[in-house]
């Protein structure tokens, strides 16, 4: 009995003792157990985070009484809340978190209306329910997040991040558009009228400050945070250098690069002379990156179906592609959520054998794909005949990559000799964006446009407009804002249980399929019993063969419904032993490691405290 009071009164003096550790360690200290580190910031919003100079408030909005039934959805609003308690622990005292719950008619809910939150029914007498957080500089200025939902929670830190790296800056980013082609607008000589913007560069114009480049640059401006780049034209080594160095030294840049570039207007040829599709070679290849502007990418899984005309059939376009997210890396925030792009005759990226550089694919096609001529799509061809010289060559083909990472000057002595200020012979923080297509970003490829009473109205009926926007908000802004990644999910499934549970349900369905094949041998029997009365009023009797056939059939019924019981009751089983394991580990094993691993800081503390 001593003995036993003795074992309580030390694990008692060593709760204290954990306590008092815990404790003296303070709330900066954590331990992120989780697999995918989902309480853990990654280096990217640290750095940002770092670098803040103006206070924020992030106002965090969820409806306690209206949320009481949605259990998951309160577990992902704590998951919320710790998260945010992490940007505020690494913000050196410049973020302040409010937790607002808006409760019906009241001012936090006016609040969170006046935000532009999104209020969600969640019964059927009108109760609603907030989710949203909005970030406030002390200038008034805010940006908000209106629902946060679940589906998207691998997207949650960078877009809490993103939001207040926006915050923190004073203007619009800048981008710098080089293109041969009249992305802006230019003059129809078919109608004689000038011609429209393209709605992904119009769509631009209105969140960014877009300035238009020549090819006879010298120089980038330092001011520019992103250079844009659609099928620029032919440039000389001038040109080139100053692309080169705006690279080296950090600058972000995307470039939609495109063997053949196609007419704006459906159902014309394909424009001959619009920009260079090989220009930017001599950087491309000391980025190590590998462009051949000869070759288009065919595609039988991904083509579209396009209308022949003169009562011709629809066909498969093996050239014209609609890309979903099997087609896209799940990882990168840019692509992540688009559902459908929409390419034509575009061209594919390998990385070379000595690149230094790190080549990361995110947009690619399926297996069933091959390499042709692009000359082939340059003059037009038969469908039909593209489809019969079709051979797969068993492999993904890579339509966009980001190259990253360390790169050398392909100018090493400048131009003529003569080096620009500051000359860069090598750069560690290159980041570039290649496109394998630029009629990606025609009108004719993903929106409907209608002019309403003088006003263009944009009908997107595919995500390119979308991609576009995500690429150039993702690479205009900080480059750590470029490292961020989805997030691994906070809501997982317990694989070891489903596994349990497949293997039971197998066990399971073979022994159903077992009775119901005896089933209907017995109903076949009986019909053909039935077939064999003689007529009126005559009692269908069976023979002793018969009635033994029946019985023995019922006999092995119940027992199959008996092996059907004891095949979920081991299923039960097992799922409860795992139960009792997991429970003896949370509430003995963990606890314990845990408190001895306390005792041992506590006493590695103290003896630095006597020292």
């Amino acid at each position: 009995m001593k003995l036993k009071s003795s074992f309580f009164i030390l694990l008692f003096a060593a709760f204290l003792l954990a306590a008092g550790a815990i404790n003296q360690l303070g709330t900066s200290t954590r331990l992120d157990l989780t697999e995918q580190g989902l309480f853990t910031l990654s280096p990217g919003s640290k750095a940002i985070l770092a670098k803040i100079e103006k206070p924020l408030e992030i106002q965090l909005f969820f409806s306690q009484k209206a949320s009481e039934e949605l259990t998951s959805l309160r577990a992902y609003a704590q998951q919320v809340r710790e998260l945010l308690a992490e940007y505020v622990l690494h913000s050196n005292g410049q973020l302040r978190l409010s937790l607002i719950d808006p409760e019906p008619f009241s001012e936090q809910e006016d609040q969170a209306t006046e935000m532009g939150l999104q209020a969600v029914p969640v019964s059927g007498f009108g109760d609603e329910l907030y989710f949203g957080l909005a970030i406030i500089a002390q200038d008034g200025s805010r940006a908000v997040l209106p629902f946060l939902q679940p589906d998207k929670e691998a997207f949650l830190e960078y877009e809490v991040t993103q939001l207040i790296y926006q915050l923190q800056q004073s203007s619009a980013p800048v981008i710098a558009l080089l293109s041969g082609l009249d992305v802006r607008g230019g003059f129809d000589p078919r109608s004689g009228r000038p011609s429209p913007p393209w709605m992904a560069i119009e769509q631009l114009d209105q969140q960014y400050e877009v300035r238009s480049i020549t090819a006879d640059i010298e120089s980038i401006a330092d001011d520019v945070d992103l250079l844009l780049l659609i099928q620029p034209p032919e440039l000389d080594s001038q040109a080139l250098y100053a692309i080169d160095q705006f690279a080296l030294r950090g600058g972000r840049m995307l470039a939609f690069l495109d063997p053949v570039v196609e007419s704006t207007v459906p159902g014309q040829m394909a424009v001959a002379d619009s920009g260079s599709a090989t220009t930017l070679n001599a950087l491309l290849e000391n980025w190590g990156v590998d462009w051949n502007a000869d070759q288009v990418v065919l595609d039988a899984a991904n083509a579209l179906v396009v209308n022949q005309g003169n009562n011709r059939p629809p066909i498969r376009h093996f050239g014209l592609l609609s890309l979903g997210a099997e087609s896209t890396d799940t990882s990168n925030v840019a692509t992540a959520e688009l559902e459908s792009l929409n390419l034509s005759s575009a061209g594919a990226f390998t990385a070379t054998a000595d690149a230094t550089t790190e080549f990361t694919p995110w947009l690619f096609s399926s297996t069933d794909a091959q390499l042709i001529e692009a000359d082939r799509l340059r003059s037009g061809i038969d469908l039909i005949e593209l489809q019969r010289g079709f051979m797969s060559a068993n492999q993904k083909f890579n339509l966009a990559i980001q190259v990253t990472g360390s790169a050398s000057s392909a100018y090493p002595d400048g131009v003529d000799g003569v080096l620009a200020d500051n000359h860069r012979q090598q750069g560690d923080q290159l980041a570039v964006t290649l496109v394998a297509d630029s009629d990606v970003l025609t009108d004719r490829l993903w929106v409907q446009v209608q002019n309403f009473f003088g006003q263009r109205i944009a009908s997107p009926w595919a995500d390119n407009g979308n991609m576009t926007i995500n690429l150039v908000d993702q690479l205009s802004g900080s480059p750590e804002l470029i490292s961020l990644r989805a997030r691994g999910q906070y809501t997982r499934p317990f694989e070891k249980v489903e596994a349990l549970r497949v293997q039971a349900e197998a066990r399971f369905l073979v022994s159903e399929q077992r009775l119901q094949q005896r089933l209907q041998e017995t109903e076949a029997q009986l019909e053909q019993l039935q077939q064999q009365k003689d007529g009126s009023d005559q009692v269908l009797t069976l023979s002793n063969e018969q009635q033994l056939a029946l019985a023995d059939f019922q006999r092995q019924k119940v027992e199959i419904r008996q092996e059907l019981r004891a095949v979920q009751h081991e299923l039960d089983k097992d799922i409860e032993a795992l139960g009792t394991q997991l429970k003896a580990l949370n509430i003995f094993i963990m606890p314990a490691v845990l408190t001895l691993l306390c005792l041992a800081v506590s006493v590695l503390m103290r003896k630095r405290q006597v020292l």
